[in-house]
C-alpha cells in the first residue's frame, strides 16, 4: 500500500463515480441516482483512508525499541497486517512488529493513530451505538447493510453495546457543567421508575434464551417479569407564575384553554427544560442513580443559589430517599407531581358520574377541573374533606366506595408535598413532565415490545447509552470523542516508555 496506488485508486472511483452521473441522467429520477452518487463515494472514501494509512507509514521507528527493565525488541522483516473496518468498509492495515521471545509483539502504528481493540473504527462503533438507542439491533444491523454495504451481524453490535457505556461515569465527572448565572431560575430535580422484561436467564445463555422468546405467550404460559429501571433527570427551568384555574383548565380541558389563549392573542409561553442530564440505570441501585444527579446538581449550583424543586410521584419509599440525599440544599421545594392528582381525581369522578354518556362525561370534566382548581389553591384538605362526606351520605356501590377511600388516602399521605399554592406563587414547575417524557424516551421506546426482553447487562449498556443520546445537546457525540481517548490511554500507556535503540557499530 502506498499514496501513489490509493491516489490512482481514487482517481478510478471518481471516474466511476461521474460517468454514473452522466448516464443517469437520461433514465434515473432524482433520488435513485442520489442514492447511487451516494453508494459510489464509498470507494473514494475507503481509497482515501486507504491513503491517510500509507502516509503514516507501518509504524517503523528503527531496528529495534527497548522498555526499561524488559529486553531488546527487534523489528521483524515481514509486515503484520490487521483489519480494519471503517464506515467505508474493511481493509487490511500493514504493521511493523517488533517481537522479543516470551512476550507479545509490539507494534508502535496502533498507539500512534489509537487503533481501537476490535477491527471496528470508532467513527464506525459511533455509528452503531447511534442506532441501537434507537431501534432494535437487527434492525440496526439491515441499516448498515442496505445503507453503506456494511454485513454486520446483531451479535457485533451487541457486543459494542455493551463495552461502549464503560466510560459514562468518567465522562461526566470531567464534564464541564452548564453555566448557570440567572439567579431567577429554578433548578429541578425528578425521579421515577419504569419496569424492564427481563430474559430468566443471564450472561452465557443470553442468545440461546432469546431465540426461545415468542412475541405471544401460549395458554398458561407465564408473562416475564419486568425490573424497574430508575430514571433521574435534572435541568433548569424559568420561573413562571400562574393561577390555578389556568393550570387546572390546561390540565383537564387543554383544547379550551387553546381556543382562549387564541381568542385573547396570547401564546402558550409555558417555560422550557433547559440543559437536561438524563440518567437510567438498570444495575445500579436507586440511592446511586439518586448520588449521580445529586452530584449532577451540587456541580452546576455548588453554592445553593438557585431554588431546587424535587418533583416526585406517589412512591413514598422515593420519597424518603430523595429527601434524605437532598436534605442539606438551600431553598428547597417538595413538589407531587400534577398529573399524578388529575390522575386520582379522575378515578373519583369516575366513582362519581356517568362518565360514558354525553351529560356525565361533561359533568365529571366540570368537577374534576373544580376540584383540581381547588387543590392548586391551597384546598387540600377542604377537598379531602368533601370526599369523605360523599363517603357518608350517598350510597355506592363497594366498588366506587374502594375507589374514593384510595384517592383520599393518595391525598392523605401526600398532603405535605401539595403546596401548589405556594409553588404557583413561587413560579415552580410542578408536573414531571421532563422525567416522564425520558421514561418513554430512555426505557420505554427502546426496552418494550414484542418479544423484546433483556439481561440486565445489555438492558443497562442501552439505557446508558441512550441517557447520554437524550441529555442536553446530544452528550453521546462528544461522549465517543472522550471514550477514544480514554481507550487510547489504557491501551497503550506503556507505548510511548518504548525508545528506538540505535545500530551497534563495529569496532576494528
Amino acid at each position: 500500500m502506498n499514496v501513489e496506488e490509493m491516489i490512482a485508486e481514487g482517481n478510478t472511483a471518481v471516474q466511476a463515480l461521474f460517468l454514473f452521473a452522466r448516464r443517469g441522467a437520461r433514465k434515473l429520477q432524482a433520488h435513485e441516482a442520489e442514492k447511487g452518487i451516494f453508494k459510489l463515494l464509498l470507494p473514494i472514501g475507503q481509497a482515501a483512508l486507504k491513503a491517510y494509512f500509507a502516509e503514516r507509514g507501518p509504524g517503523d521507528v528503527g531496528p529495534a525499541i527497548k522498555r526499561p527493565g524488559e529486553p531488546i525488541f527487534n523489528r521483524e522483516k515481514q509486515l503484520r497486517e490487521r483489519d480494519y473496518f471503517s464506515i467505508f468498509g474493511k481493509f487490511d492495515v500493514p504493521r511493523t512488529c517488533y517481537r522479543t521471545p516470551g512476550l507479545p509483539g509490539v507494534f508502535p502504528l496502533d498507539a500512534q493513530v489509537n487503533l481501537p481493540e476490535r477491527c471496528y473504527s470508532y467513527f464506525l462503533q459511533e455509528w452503531m451505538t447511534i442506532l441501537e438507542v434507537e431501534q432494535p439491533f437487527k434492525e440496526s444491523a439491515g441499516f448498515f447493510e442496505d445503507t453503506f454495504d456494511l454485513s454486520l451481524s446483531e451479535s457485533v453490535l451487541i457486543d459494542v453495546a455493551g463495552e461502549a457505556h464503560q466510560e459514562y461515569d468518567s465522562f461526566y465527572e470531567q464534564n464541564p457543567p452548564p453555566v448557570e448565572e440567572d439567579k431567577e431560575k429554578i433548578f429541578a430535580v425528578s425521579f421515577d421508575g419504569k419496569g424492564v422484561p427481563m430474559i430468566k436467564k443471564e450472561a452465557a445463555m443470553i442468545k440461546k434464551e432469546a431465540a426461545k422468546l415468542k412475541a405471544k405467550l401460549s395458554p398458561g404460559e407465564k408473562k416475564q417479569k419486568k425490573k424497574e429501571a430508575l430514571v433521574g433527570v435534572c435541568y433548569t427551568v424559568d420561573q413562571k407564575q400562574r393561577t390555578a384555574e389556568d393550570v387546572a383548565e390546561r390540565l383537564v380541558d387543554p383544547e379550551a384553554a387553546r381556543k382562549r389563549e387564541e381568542q385573547e392573542g396570547r401564546k402558550n409561553d409555558s417555560p422550557k427544560a433547559e440543559n437536561v442530564r438524563r440518567m437510567a440505570s438498570l444495575k445500579r441501585k436507586k440511592e446511586q442513580v439518586v448520588e449521580a444527579i445529586k452530584a449532577d446538581a451540587e456541580r452546576r449550583d455548588p453554592e445553593h443559589r438557585l431554588h431546587l424543586a424535587i418533583l416526585l410521584d406517589g412512591a413514598l419509599s422515593l420519597w424518603k430517599l430523595v429527601v434524605k440525599r437532598f436534605s442539606e440544599w438551600k431553598n428547597i421545594y417538595l413538589v407531587l407531581d400534577i398529573i399524578h392528582v388529575v390522575g386520582y381525581l379522575w378515578v373519583a369522578a369516575n366513582a362519581l358520574f356517568k362518565v360514558d354518556t354525553k351529560k356525565g362525561a361533561k359533568q365529571s370534566k366540570i368537577w374534576v377541573k373544580e376540584k383540581l382548581a381547588e387543590i392548586l389553591r391551597g384546598k387540600v384538605g377542604y377537598v379531602i374533606g368533601a370526599l369523605r362526606q360523599i363517603l357518608t351520605k350517598r350510597k355506592l356501590s363497594k366498588s366506587k366506595q374502594k375507589a374514593l377511600k384510595k384517592v383520599i388516602k393518595y391525598f392523605k399521605n401526600h398532603q405535605r408535598w401539595m403546596k401548589y399554592d405556594k409553588y404557583l406563587a413561587a413560579g415552580l414547575p410542578i408536573a414531571t413532565g421532563v422525567v416522564e417524557s425520558a421514561c418513554g424516551s430512555l426505557p420505554k421506546h427502546r426496552m418494550e415490545g414484542s418479544g423484546k426482553r433483556w439481561s440486565i447487562a445489555g438492558a443497562e449498556a442501552i439505557l446508558l447509552l441512550r441517557s447520554l443520546k437524550k441529555s442536553n445537546n446530544n452528550d453521546l457525540r462528544a461522549y465517543w470523542h472522550y471514550r477514544a481517548q480514554q481507550v487510547r490511554a489504557r491501551r497503550y500507556a506503556n507505548a510511548a516508555q518504548y525508545r528506538p535503540v540505535a545500530p551497534l557499530k563495529l569496532v576494528a
